[in-house]
């Protein structure tokens, strides 16, 4: 396969307004598109039974994000206590040059920590935390050390 443009991932939100706030007000990212799916095609592709707004979010390197809001809020889900207790999309990763920060800027907006923000990544030089979004989506930020620039 030759992929032609940059990875997609789909994230159900409840409420769209404060997932894309976090997500650039936090995050940096930016809408580049929106779009309302007519219900005839949502229902075809199995992504919602009665159409959704899909908004196109692009991270600082152009990996896109897609919002998608149906018109019924989706029920939101508690994540796992780890990560791997269940199969799916566990969490997505944001590299930064600075995590406190990133990690104020997400408390501030409405953030959860899940772990000690610093945690460092034995030999390989690396400061991580994980925080849920507003929704309870899992997010991981990785500030790299000197060793790993």
């Amino acid at each position: 396969m030759q992929q032609l443009a940059p990875m997609e991932v789909g994230l159900p939100v409840a409420d769209i307004n404060t997932m894309q706030a976090f997500y650039e007000g936090v995050l940096g990212c930016t809408e580049v598109r929106r779009a309302d799916i007519p219900a005839e095609l949502s229902r075809a592709i199995r992504v919602g039974a009665d159409g959704y707004l899909n908004v196109w979010l692009q991270t600082p390197n152009q990996e896109v994000i897609k919002l998608v809001q149906p018109p019924a809020p989706p029920e939101i889900l508690p994540p796992p206590e780890h990560s791997s207790q269940r199969t799916g999309f566990a969490y997505l990763t944001f590299y930064c040059s600075n995590l406190d920060a990133v990690l104020k800027a997400a408390r501030a907006a409405g953030a959860v920590v899940r772990s000690d923000p610093s945690t460092l990544s034995g030999d390989l030089g690396l400061r991580l935390v994980f925080f849920e979004d507003p929704e309870g989506n899992v997010i991981e930020l990785v500030e790299p050390g000197a060793a790993t620039v």
